[in-house]
């Protein structure tokens, strides 16, 4: 039982992250400036507290399953 909920709960936070990055990806490339703001850096913020907490539960509750941790670039 608590190894799905982890599991899903990991699929949640690899969604987040992902969607995160690509909205990331998306917003520097319409505008060449967003690098600099205070958005960019918050949104960089939420990836690293998404892929901590999918770390940590992989450690924690998931060693033996399918899923890998997911390495971000600071």
């Amino acid at each position: 039982m608590i190894k799905r909920i982890a599991e899903r709960y990991c699929s949640k936070q690899a969604d987040i992250i992902n969607k995160l990055k690509k909205e990331n990806i998306d917003a520097c490339l319409a505008d060449s400036s967003y690098e600099t703001s205070l958005a960019h850096h918050r949104r960089k913020q939420r990836i690293v507290i998404a892929t901590t907490k999918h770390n940590t539960a992989i450690d924690l509750l998931l060693r033996d399953s399918e899923f890998k941790k997911i390495e971000v670039e600071l």
